[in-house]
């Protein structure tokens, strides 16, 4: 007996599914409903978007399926990653490792024995690396697999369907309508109880849209790791364009060096002319190119009066008319 038949036959619930009305589980009301689940574009607002009575039974299964989800998505990615080194015969960092040096006598290590034992060396190294490259290459093969086989509808269907199976019951037990009956007086009195029809309907769709729950998440994760994937794979593209333009545009084109050799030749031309201008006279000495002509004339010395000394005399000057007032004898009195 499967799972599923195994589900049907524990459960009163399940068994009654198949009689409920059947316009609650129509085709048309079937796409109505799942259409408006595409209006979720996040985790939590599909979760929202399950019937109150029965979201807190889903919610850890359904975060559950987008982990999963989300774990695919980068053992996925992983893989290619390594498939990839493969492919170019390197190898991921997590392996990477450098081969082994024995230290050999100058004398021995200029041998071609020693060259042979380094190639082997190197060699064995070649192939240990190989040989793990392709053991984690099948490990996260099959850790694809596994989170694949977690993620088949049937998988989660066994894994949802009991949950709702199990709130139903509780919700129809607690939500039975009274039926009432008049009595010989006139007056209302209870008379059984019934099943409450729109609680039981309510059940069936939730347990015939669990799954449809999970495949939504699935969708919405993989469109959000699909984005993530894009918006890197662009920017590692910008990113190698960008340092093809930086190491085009360091290179000097020819009309620069053209300009730099223009400029050193024209310095050189004149430091070589100054230098022919100043030639050294008789004495060793260089002689300056300024004339005498040119020079700044020479300025007197001050005068500094000392006592007991008469002033210089004035060359080149008229003498003067002006005669000093002193205090001799007879000088300078009327």
């Amino acid at each position: 007996m499967s799972n599923v038949n195994f589900i049907r036959a524990a459960s009163p619930f399940v068994s009654s599914i198949a009689q409920a009305n059947p316009g609650s589980n129509s085709s048309s009301n079937r796409a109505a409903r799942h259409t408006a689940l595409q209006a979720a574009t996040t985790v939590d607002e599909l979760i929202a978007m399950v019937p109150q009575d029965y979201r807190h039974v889903l919610r850890t299964p359904l975060l559950e399926v987008a982990a999963l989800t989300t774990k695919l998505w980068s053992a996925r990615s992983t893989l290619e990653k390594w498939n990839a080194h493969k492919t170019a015969k390197t190898y991921p960092p997590h392996i990477r490792s450098k081969a082994p040096e024995v230290q050999l006598s100058k004398d021995f290590g200029e041998n071609a024995v020693a060259d042979a034992h380094r190639t082997r060396l190197h060699d064995a190294h070649k192939a240990y690396m190989d040989a793990t490259l392709d053991n984690c290459i099948r490990a996260k093969s099959d850790d694809v697999a596994f989170l694949e086989r977690a993620l088949d509808p049937t998988k989660l269907f066994e894994q949802l369907a009991p949950l709702v199976a199990k709130r139903g019951e509780e919700i129809l037990a607690k939500s039975k309508l009274p039926i009432f009956k008049s009595n010989e007086q006139g007056g209302l009195e209870l008379d059984t109880w019934e099943e409450n029809t729109v609680a039981k309907d309510l059940a069936t769709q939730v347990y015939n849209d669990c799954v449809v729950y999970a495949f939504r998440i699935i969708s919405i994760v993989d469109a959000r790791e699909h984005t993530v994937k894009a918006k890197l794979s662009a920017k590692k593209t910008l990113a190698t364009a960008a340092d093809v333009e930086m190491a085009d545009a360091s290179k000097p084109g020819p009309s620069i060096q053209s300009l730099i050799d223009k400029a050193v030749s024209a310095r050189l031309k004149k430091v070589s002319t100054t230098s022919a201008k100043a030639k050294p006279g008789k004495d060793g000495k260089k002689k300056s190119s300024t004339s005498k002509s040119t020079r700044a004339p020479e300025l007197p010395k001050p005068y500094i009066p000392r006592a007991g000394r008469k002033p210089p005399r004035v060359v080149g000057g008229k003498p003067s008319t002006k005669k000093a007032q002193g205090k001799g004898k007879g000088k300078g009195r009327a």
